[in-house]
């Protein structure tokens, strides 16, 4: 027999006993639902887990520090930097400045003789020039590149009182929203002015003396707490700038050329944990989100090892179904192939025969089980989604999207590796029966009645 030979029998032999060969195909559609559905929660669970991450901030971003060990700190000074530079996978580096280090009153002002005020910020400085390169993002504006320019965070104009109304009634809460006694959501209030538009200026206070400066804002940042807190509520500027109203505050008092702070960008959320290991060789301390997303990811991986292993039970028990339905055909076949073997088939063929048989019980249920997995988990993703149906909620219950979270995401590999799965159980299921079938002799076959 040639193949187009086996492929017609087996495709006639399925068909002629199609109520076993549909309850066999339809357990193996269920054992195909329940891993792909199970591993897809599990995938979901995952990408939430990513997603609440990457709100909290930049995940590729490490934050370096000075550690204190027997011989006195080892300083984060330029030499440091440009070493870090040059490691593998690191694609920008900035010292950062904070004047919350140093014993200081900070206070900003704002709007025609100086209505606005605000009594605390925070202020930071940076190499501006890696701005791009270390992942700032901007609401509106552009990047400060210039001696002077500033940049201010996303709520800094919540910060501000305005001293022309009454004490108590005279600041913005930017957590005023939420919902109301009628569960209808409140709108976030506007602050009093818009900072990015209005002129600030800037006092720092020291040991008694004080230094004012306007600032020249250009943009406003995007809120990351990873960057830093200046970037939801504060100020951002050349660091050579913050230094310079440093130096005129301590007068003649020799700056430190060391750094407190320094920020590592990475170039890959999956290169953090190798960056943060060779900085750490050369004796710096080290903090990012990997610390927290890596035991996060680990947990997600055992819940999708636990929920595939669940639905494997189910396929595993269609296994056994693709093996009784192929020696139960055998058993009602037994003449069938000792006249087969008398004509002269090969023993080969044979096996070949009732292997593609259970085989295309196991492709047939993994494809429909696919289709049919697809279903079920954009009906789960839609059913998640809050609020009511739109249509075009159907793109995002498949693909999904920014602004919604998925409960199953179902890869493409998860639907390939389910319908390979699928037809190796029906082939390891068929393999015990095709070898009893080459193995009847066929004398004792044709006597069969």
């Amino acid at each position: 027999m040639n193949r187009k030979d086996i492929l017609k029998m087996c495709i006639q032999n399925l068909k002629r006993r199609r109520s076993r060969t549909l309850l066999t195909l339809l357990g193996v559609l269920i054992g195909c639902c329940s891993i792909v559905i199970m591993v897809s929660i599990g995938i979901g669970m995952a990408e939430s887990q990513n997603r609440m991450l990457a709100e909290m901030g930049d995940l590729t971003i490490i934050t370096v520090t000075p550690k204190q060990n027997g011989k006195g700190k080892i300083k984060l000074n330029d030499s440091a930097l440009g070493q870090i530079r040059h490691m593998e996978h690191v694609a920008a580096v900035t010292p950062k400045l904070n004047l919350e280090e140093y014993e200081c009153t900070i206070r900003l002002y704002a709007g025609a003789n100086d209505r606005y005020v605000a009594e605390w910020s925070t202020v930071a400085g940076i190499d501006t020039r890696e701005l791009d390169r270390m992942g700032y993002k901007l609401i509106s504006g552009q990047n400060a590149r210039q001696s002077g320019d500033v940049l201010t965070g996303q709520y800094l104009a919540y910060n501000f009182a305005d001293t022309f109304r009454p004490e108590g009634s005279n600041t913005v809460d930017r957590w005023g929203g939420g919902f109301g006694e009628d569960g209808n959501p409140v709108s976030v209030p506007d602050p009093y002015f818009d900072a990015a538009s209005t002129p600030i200026s800037l006092e720092i206070e020291m040991s008694g003396k004080k230094v004012r400066t306007p600032l020249k804002t250009t943009g406003v940042l995007k809120e990351d707490y990873v960057k830093g807190s200046e970037t939801s509520d504060g100020l951002l500027m050349n660091i050579d700038d913050l230094k310079k109203l440093l130096q005129d505050l301590q007068g003649s008092a020799k700056a430190d050329p060391s750094y407190k702070t320094v920020l590592v960008k990475v170039t890959d959320i999956t290169h953090v944990a190798a960056v943060e290991k060779e900085i750490r060789s050369m004796g710096y301390s080290t903090s990012s989100m990997e610390s927290i997303r890596e035991p996060m990811e680990k947990e997600a991986r055992q819940k999708q090892m636990m929920l595939g292993g669940l639905g494997a039970i189910s396929l595993f028990v269609a296994a056994l179904g693709i093996t009784n339905t192929m020696i139960m055909s055998i058993s009602e076949r037994t003449r069938e192939i000792g006249i087969m073997k008398s004509l002269g088939c090969y023993v080969r063929d044979i096996r070949l025969l009732f292997l593609s048989e259970a085989g295309a019980i196991g492709l047939l249920g993994g494809l429909v089980g696919c289709v049919v997995s697809m279903l079920i988990a954009i009906g789960i993703n839609l059913a998640s989604f809050p609020g009511p149906f739109e249509p075009s909620r159907l793109i995002a219950a498949v693909i999904g999207s920014e602004t919604l979270s998925r409960v199953c995401v179902v890869p493409p590999w998860l639907l390939l590796a389910a319908v390979l799965f699928s037809v190796g159980i029906g082939l390891g299921s068929g393999y015990y029966p095709a070898n009893k079938a080459v193995q009847i002799s066929a004398l004792e076959a044709i006597k069969t009645s």
